[in-house]
């Protein structure tokens, strides 16, 4: 047995072993479209595997101010689990606001930092994204993974049973090790994501959700 490092973030204990490891491969009734690319039949895959990276990739163009812009840009993680449903909800919230709120002088940074703040803790009062919660049980790993170091990063559509239907690859080692991880996001349990028609005890309607995995090997 040869140890390797203990990764507790995000809920991935790990050891290792000299028997043969978790499979790398999708999961029984799950296809590959392509290395880093896995969906369950049905799936509107142009949709689950679209580019999440930037606004701009995602499709959230609007001709507005320079604090604008800085204010979407300071909210990409929200968007990448949504874009429309999240732009949408924006729009109709906080844009006005955020077209009267320009700061001014020498306190524009604090202002503007509390600002976006602000508005990412009331924009739960209006939408929910989906969220996972990893399998409590360690994960064993053989020895020839035992040593394999980097970031992997996968983005998982959900639907609105709160099934993941495919998951993509977004930052990987280029080993088994990529195949793994994301076998092991695909067993995790995830949460409800839902969007109000407006604040408060209002009933939120369920929605699909792409969700955000990632995680910092250092064999």
């Amino acid at each position: 047995m040869r140890p390797l490092l203990v990764l507790a973030a995000l809920g991935f204990v790990l050891s290792a072993c000299q028997e043969a490891g978790p499979p790398s491969t999708p999961p029984e009734g799950w296809v590959e479209a392509d290395r880093g690319r896995w969906y369950v039949p049905g799936t509107d895959t142009s949709a689950a595997f679209r580019d999440l990276s930037t606004l701009e990739a995602m499709g959230v163009v609007r001709d507005e101010t320079e604090f604008v812009r800085w204010v979407q840009e300071k909210m990409t993680d929200i968007y990448r689990t949504d874009p429309e449903t999240v732009d949408s909800v924006f729009a109709a919230e906080f844009l006005d606001e955020v077209r009267a709120g320009i700061p001014a002088g020498d306190d524009y940074g604090p202002q503007a930092d509390a600002l976006v703040n602000r508005i990412k803790t009331d924009f739960y009062q209006r939408y929910n994204a989906s969220r996972y919660d990893a399998p409590d049980e360690p994960l064993v790993l053989p020895d020839s993974l035992a040593d394999v170091s980097g970031r992997i990063a996968v983005q998982v559509y959900v639907d609105t049973d709160n099934q993941p239907t495919a998951i993509r690859l977004v930052e990987g080692t280029g080993t088994s090790l990529d195949g793994v991880f994301m076998r092991r996001v695909l067993s995790s349990t995830f949460t409800d994501a839902w969007v109000r028609p407006s604040a408060g005890r209002v009933a939120g309607v369920e929605i699909p959700s792409w969700v955000h995995v990632s995680n910092d090997f250092l064999g």
